[in-house]
């Protein structure tokens, strides 16, 4: 029954949502007035009625803070939801590298209009540990820099990968590099073209092609992990990942936690408005196919989803499972009424339920396995676990407190122990009240997993990301994603409601209850 009203319920909103958003394209596109049109330089953006978007960590905020003090900053996570916010009206304006506003002008067709000049110009440098190890890698990335520069490959990069006549190709295939020094672990987002970004299911750009090219020349192998832009600093700096590199801007501030390479790239913070009619000339259905065909058949996308849904799955099951049995132990042990048991128990779930799961997923993943060769897959999975298991706990005690305390009495009457009454009398009874509660946990569980991608994790929701980075589009790539945790959800759903009928005498079938049983 939970199950059809939860299905009629997601199926009507999607139905709205899909409707709507139908509707409003195929009123479109047309020739509009562009609100943006009396912004023709930075001085003009220096307005408090101007909102302007930049990517959290990044250091286009201080930029604007300095240049640009009277407007308003919002963050973002990443570029591609900079865009989108651009393109639906929630901010005005938005700055960055030079080179990317251009890179995402050519493959939009014109979706920006860039401001003349700097905000302010910058050096790109790759980042290392400050430590004797991040020190000598430096060091030796810094002469291939300068043998590059020398010989004139540096400037062969650039023009591969920046100027628009470009071959976009790598120099180096990574993944095979023979490794006798070791390999590296580098930290990127994937989604800053065109240094770093996603193609064929491979991370490539110019970024990662110097990086390539030194590891082979240096003889490392190289492991590539993408993450948030925000999450690059503290995994090199903690030693979770060896370097990192992703339209990094040099600065003082920067060069406290970690260590610079020398610049590899030298080039200027803009700023851009949105351009309304660069599609005009693109109909609904020529618009619509384009799209679905960029979301999911262009370059296998839709093995980036298929992967996601089974890291999702990985995290979310096996939580469930963990937490599970964890819960179930705390509650063993506290309830016999032991003093310390239940005092530990009792701060354990307090905190565990206070701090907001991205928090508490960042502290064990930077913090506690700072310095343990584990993945974000693993640090997921045990932070979700004990979540899931001070739910558990919760429930359990909750549920065995419903049952009536007579039944009890009545167990230890007839001679049943302690053990013995627990589970035979006490605990199939609390089942009742147990399961529709896990089930709906179950359920959350799986919507929490989406900010796994803060630590590095390649789950559904930042496979989404990845894709929306490489189609700049938002509208296909959210619906997909929110229509197959939905589907997730719902099997989810139909699964636990045929356990809690099991359960459920008062919705079990009532041959199946009596079979055996004479009831003449």
């Amino acid at each position: 029954m939970r199950s059809k009203v939860f299905l009629k319920t997601y199926i009507a909103l999607f139905a709205v949502i899909i409707l709507a958003t139908v509707f409003l394209c195929a009123c479109g596109p047309k020739e509009v007035e562009d609100p943006m049109a009396e912004v023709k330089s930075y001085t003009d953006l220096n307005d408090p009625k101007y909102r302007i978007g930049v990517v959290s960590g990044m250091i286009e905020g201080e930029i604007i803070e300095e240049v640009l003090p009277k407007a308003q900053l919002s963050y973002y996570n990443s570029d591609v939801d900079i865009f989108t916010a651009l393109e639906t009206g929630k901010i005005d304006a938005t700055a960055g590298d030079d080179m990317a506003l251009i890179y995402h002008n050519i493959q939009t067709g014109g979706k920006l209009r860039l401001l003349d000049g700097f905000l302010k110009p910058f050096d790109f440098g790759f980042i290392f540990s400050k430590d004797e190890k991040g020190d000598k890698l430096a060091a030796e990335m810094n002469e291939f820099i300068t043998g590059l520069e020398a010989d004139g490959t540096l400037d062969q990069i650039k023009h591969n990968w920046m100027d628009e006549d470009g071959a976009k190709e790598m120099g180096v295939d990574y993944r095979n590099l023979p490794a006798p020094k070791g390999v590296l672990r580098l930290a990127t987002t994937g989604t800053e073209p065109p240094f770093t970004y996603h193609d064929n299911n491979l991370v490539i750009g110019l970024d990662i092609d110097v990086v390539s090219r030194f590891c082979e020349a240096a003889g490392y192998g190289l492991e590539v992990t993408t993450m948030s832009f925000d999450g690059m600093i503290p995994s090199v700096s903690t030693g979770k990942c060896d370097l990192g590199c992703g339209a990094l801007t040099i600065t003082e501030e920067r060069k406290q936690s970690v260590t610079f390479s020398a610049p590899y790239y030298h080039g200027g913070t803009v700023a851009a408005v949105f351009n309304p009619n660069y599609a005009a000339n693109k109909g609904f259905i020529d618009g619509l196919n384009d799209s679905l065909r960029k979301t999911f058949v262009t370059q296998d996308r839709y093995i980036l989803f298929i992967k996601g849904i089974l890291t999702t799955l990985l995290i979310t099951l096996l939580s469930a499972l963990f937490g599970t049995i964890i819960g179930f132990l705390v509650y063993m042990a506290c309830r016999g009424g032991n003093k310390v048991a239940n005092a530990v128990t009792r701060v354990s779930v307090r905190i565990i339920q206070l701090l907001p799961v991205v928090v508490l997923l960042m502290i064990f993943y930077y913090i506690v396995f700072s310095s343990a060769p584990v993945s974000g897959t693993f640090v997921s999975i045990v932070a979700f676990s004990l979540t899931f298991g001070a739910s558990v706990y919760g429930m359990l005690s909750s549920s065995v407190a419903a049952v009536d305390i007579g039944q009890e009495e009545a167990a230890y009457a007839l001679g049943y122990g302690n053990l013995k009454t627990f589970f035979k009398i006490i605990l199939p009874q609390a089942m009742t009240y147990f399961l529709p509660s896990f089930q709906s946990e179950l359920v959350s569980l799986i919507k929490a997993t989406a900010v796994v991608g803060y630590i590095a994790v390649q789950d559904l929701t930042r496979m989404g990301d990845i894709v929306r980075s490489r189609t700049y589009e938002a509208f296909f790539p959210i619906i997909s994603v929110a229509v197959i945790y939905f589907v997730m959800a719902w099997l989810l759903i139909i699964i636990l409601d045929r356990v809690v009928i099991s359960t459920d005498p008062k919705r079990r079938d009532s041959a199946k209850i009596l079979r055996g049983i004479k009831t003449d």
